[in-house]
Order: structure tokens, then sequence, then C-alpha cells
């Protein structure tokens, strides 16, 4: 993947491949800090990256991740963020863990009200070639 930074900040950089259509989040260690507005503010932000490249691929590297979502959060996503997603025709989000992690059932489907299909890996190139297909 040859991506070009968007955005960097406290808890995430945002890289863009043109290429693929493939954008992503690389979440930062300092996520241990976050609150669940810091989270909201950088989703929303991300949100709106996604719409302006028109992505077909969201790419989100949770080796980093720290943030424990309070109560609602989920939810808050997949109205807010999500929809926004679905309304700018992603296709397919896939998390990426580091390599030999357990990756949780959940994170392999998609949320109730998502019409964009969700895959968890552990390696960057399998789900950038499931991203792309």
């Amino acid at each position: 993947m040859q991506a070009i930074r968007l955005h960097e900040g406290k808890f995430l950089k945002i890289l863009w491949d043109g290429n693929t259509r493939i954008i992503s989040i690389e979440w930062k260690e300092s996520t241990a800090a976050m609150t669940d507005d810091d989270f909201k503010a950088d989703l929303t932000l991300f949100a709106g990256h996604v719409e302006q490249r028109q992505a077909w691929g969201i790419l989100v590297d949770v080796g980093r991740f720290r943030h424990t979502m309070g109560p609602g959060l989920q939810e808050w996503r997949v109205k807010t963020i999500s929809s926004r997603y679905d309304a700018v025709g992603v296709r397919r989000f896939a998390f990426l863990f580091p390599p030999g992690a357990q990756i949780p059932p959940l994170m392999n489907q998609s949320s109730k009200g998502e019409n964009f299909l969700t895959r968890a890996f552990t390696s960057q190139e399998e789900a950038v070639a499931w991203l792309i297909l």
C-alpha cells in the first residue's frame, strides 16, 4: 500500500491510498489517555476524510489502541459514523491486529445497521488484499 498521510494527531494517524481507494487509521499508544469525547472527535474527523476521498475500503490498525469505550459509544459509532461510511459507498472495513493476536469473533462481523462487510486480520497484506476484492 502506497499511502499518503492526511492527518496526524495526538491519538491517530490517517492515511490514504488513492490507487486502492483505502483509507486507514493507525491508532497510537496515547489512546490510553483518550476520553470518549476524544474518540468521538477523532472518528468524526476520520469520517470527513472518508467522505472527501470517497473511500471504498477502511483499514483500522488497532494494535496500539488502548481506549476503553464507555457505555453507548458503540451505538453512537454505528448511528453517527457508520451511516456516513454507508452513504459514501464504503464496501469493506478491516481491523488489523498484531501478528499472533487472538481475534475476538465479534470483530469479524458488521454491527447491526452497517451495510459494509467487516473482517479482522493479523496481516496487513491479507487485510489489503481482502479490502480491494
